[in-house]
């Protein structure tokens, strides 16, 4: 994409002016990473405006709000507002700074721009990071957040490792006796793991994965609960098993890989589990029932009901593995759930809860309270108090 028309499509945006094919060609460019482009595009316009520099910083991630919004406008001239300038000096006060895109698709409301949220000195909660504990076969563990990088111990003919960027693996040498350890992250942390097949694995917060330090046999099986994604080594001779277990402590689904990409999400606080494929090809099992799915595709089912398959989104699955939050059209209650175990902290509704919903992304390495500052432009109101957030 040229610059010359990235700053067209911007002008024509700024005036109101852009037809629904033109909105939808920037909608796209707004998806991608052009934060260099847009810098440079927009510099020019905004030093044709006087007057702008004088905004209140305080207000820049509202205003960034009002261009990043993908309504499509009639495809008529409007006249120009003062507003659409500001917000495009904000788009570009704000480029490179880990903002990315953020729009809300719901009834059009008016936004206070004048209340932002600020916690009191102390109150603010930072993010998750990398911290997990490993349970070992004989029931002892380890904080692998608080552990160096080297050998952190021995299983049989297994050593466990942790390596220069963090990640535990395992290093077999001969056959082992058949052992177990169970990784697991709290609220407010994720980890990685290399399988000892080379598998790896993303660990989402508030789960635990359990699975054999050698693999032998006709299969390879781990257990799964709260959310993972998965690139599983390819062999045709041991096909890869992950078993979904519920709250109670059994096992509904049956996710059967010979060589793919997938990510399960399975926390016991969702209203479905849902199990996303990228690459490859997976079976997923329930109540004797095989069902097949291919890249691209999603299967969501309950302890209740069948499995259904549907066209995914790919990247609102995979958005935390890849340190950001999407929001495909989800509803306060889908952002609050992930809010909770990221930040580990309870949320509280305390007039009911809001039926906004909200689309868009934003990474995951942000205060709080910087992300509340962004969702509070759709008018729904957040104050941190502690380890709550209280919803208005």
């Amino acid at each position: 994409m040229s610059t010359d028309r990235l700053s067209y499509l911007l002008r024509q945006y700024l005036e109101d002016s852009l037809t629904n094919e033109e909105q939808e060609e920037l909608d796209h460019l707004l998806r991608q990473d052009h934060s260099g482009q847009m810098r440079t595009a927009l510099e020019p316009l905004i030093a044709e405006q006087p007057g702008l520099t004088d905004y209140q910083q305080e207000h820049w991630e509202y205003l960034f709000q009002k261009i990043q919004t993908r309504t499509s406008p009639p495809a008529r001239v409007r006249r120009m507002t003062r507003g659409r300038w500001m917000a495009a000096a904000a788009v570009l006060l704000l480029a490179g700074s880990g903002w990315l895109l953020y729009s809300r698709h719901n009834t059009v409301k008016s936004v206070a721009i004048s209340s932002p949220v600020t916690p009191a000195p102390g109150q603010d909660v930072v993010p998750g990071s990398n911290k997990a504990t490993l349970t070992l076969a004989d029931n002892s563990t380890i904080d692998l957040d608080d552990a160096k990088n080297g050998v952190l111990g021995q299983q049989g003919n297994t050593q466990l490792v942790k390596n220069k960027d963090g990640q535990l693996t395992y290093r077999t040498t001969a056959a082992s006796p058949l052992a177990y350890n169970l990784l697991t992250t709290p609220r407010g942390g994720q980890y990685q793991l290399l399988l000892p097949d080379g598998s790896k694995v993303w660990l989402n917060a508030a789960s635990s994965l359990r699975y054999p330090t050698c693999f032998s046999g006709k299969e390879r099986v781990v257990e799964l609960r709260g959310e993972a994604y998965f690139e599983i080594a390819h062999n045709a001779s041991m096909p890869f098993k992950v078993s979904i277990i519920s709250q109670k402590g059994q096992a509904p689904a049956e996710i059967e890989v010979l060589g793919t990409h997938f990510n399960v999400k399975a926390y016991a606080d969702e209203p479905a589990v849902r199990a996303t494929l990228l690459e490859g090809s997976v079976r997923v099992r329930k109540d004797g029932a095989a069902l097949p799915l291919q890249p691209g595709q999603q299967a969501s089912w309950t302890s209740a009901t069948e499995v259904k398959v549907a066209t995914a989104d790919v990247e609102e699955a995979v958005a935390w593995k890849n340190g950001l939050f999407k929001f495909n059209g989800a509803t306060v209650e889908d952002v609050m759930r992930q809010l909770s175990r990221w930040y580990d902290v309870e949320v509280v509704y305390t007039n009911g809860i809001p039926k906004d919903l909200f689309q868009g992304e934003m990474y995951r390495n942000v205060n709080v309270s910087r992300v509340l500052k962004v969702l509070e432009a759709s008018g729904v109101h957040f104050t941190v108090d502690g380890k709550k957030i209280l919803v208005q």
